[in-house]
């Protein structure tokens, strides 16, 4: 009996632990977290896969268009720990942001996402901003090819009047499933890595207005209208992030069209 109890308060004890760990975890990553609307979620909706070996690709899309899974080679994952990737702008010109960052919040301001089209490589949403101001389009493909990724975004400024814009796309990188990794970036590409093991590029593909790649020392996604507060290269053993950004202006009407690609190295 005495056994027994003694068992039973061990495991109590070791819930109560685990609790703690948690609650410490939740709490560190929680101070990144934006708001949370109706439709920020970690779902996995659109899942593609292909390849075998080195030229293995899976990954999975939220019905939101964030990507909440990348793994490359097979069973090498770069997002899902976190579950943080996403995109966002910000409209200089009424210094409003937008953004939808999964598990780190969203900004709250975004109707429903629809979905445009569906296929065995590619998906196609569309979303609007609450005030119908912006509608972006995200092309969503698989290229087995190239063992990639590509995300093409298509901004549109739904006024009668010109609008600047700042476009990005963002992932929390945890190269194998670990959270502390090494950064840096160039004008075109941002990636995160472990020293001698496996690293997630974000680069360039198309799109006038380039900004450049950058990686900031927090996991979460900058925010889009000071995307600067946090960029910092190279970090190491840091849990970081990366993003990429473009800055343009939009006449009446008019859409901006930029494509960027996820590919491990």
């Amino acid at each position: 009996m005495k056994r027994v109890l003694f068992l039973v308060t061990l495991f109590v004890l070791s819930l109560a632990t685990y609790g703690q760990a948690q609650t410490a975890a939740e709490a560190n990553k929680n101070q990144y977290v934006g708001l949370i609307s109706p439709d920020s979620t970690t779902t996995c909706t659109y899942p593609f896969t292909a390849g075998t070996g080195n030229a293995f690709i899976k990954y999975c899309l939220t019905k939101n268009g964030n990507i909440i899974q990348f793994a490359s080679p097979s069973g090498i994952e770069y997002i899902a720990k976190a579950a943080g990737e996403g995109y966002g702008f910000c409209d200089f010109d009424t210094e409003t942001q937008y953004f939808d960052y999964a598990s780190y919040g969203d900004s709250g301001n975004w109707q429903a996402p629809v979905k445009v089209s569906s296929s065995k490589t590619a998906v196609k949403i569309s979303r609007t901003t609450t005030d119908g101001k912006f509608t972006l389009v995200q092309t969503i493909t698989l290229v087995p090819a190239s063992i990639l990724a590509q995300v093409q975004m298509s901004i549109t400024n739904n006024t009668t009047a010109s609008a600047h814009i700042g476009l990005l796309r963002y992932a929390d990188v945890d190269a194998n499933n670990q959270s502390n990794n090494s950064f840096d970036y160039t004008l075109r590409t941002a990636f995160g890595y472990l020293n001698g093991n496996y690293g997630l590029t974000l680069r360039f593909s198309s799109g006038f207005a380039l900004n450049g790649g950058f990686t900031q020392d927090i996991p979460a996604g900058p925010n889009p209208c000071d995307i600067f507060a946090h960029v910092a290269a190279p970090l190491a053993n840091t849990d970081g992030s990366i993003f990429m950004q473009y800055d343009m202006t939009l006449a009446r009407k008019a859409t901006g069209n930029v494509t960027v690609q996820y590919r491990s190295f």
